[in-house]
């Protein structure tokens, strides 16, 4: 996707989130790995943890949205 795209369906918006949610995780992944300071690596470690539970809920959405199911409610 080019910058200043628009974002034609649900499914693509799912998608460039999913993809965003990837690169957090993998951000915070990278400065814990390479963190030698106890409480600032547990914080990486909380962050990269938070972006799982959101790819997983994207994810959730995608199989809702590939289903035929409504994504709210």
């Amino acid at each position: 996707m080019v910058p200043g795209d628009k974002l034609k369906t649900p499914g693509e918006i799912l998608q460039i989130a999913l993809q965003k949610e990837k690169q957090a995780h993998d951000f915070y992944a990278e400065l814990g790995a390479s963190c030698s300071v106890p409480y600032v690596k547990e914080l990486f470690n909380k962050l990269e943890n938070e972006e799982v539970k959101h790819m997983r809920l994207i994810q959730d959405m995608i199989k809702k949205l590939e289903a035929g199911k409504s994504l709210v409610g």
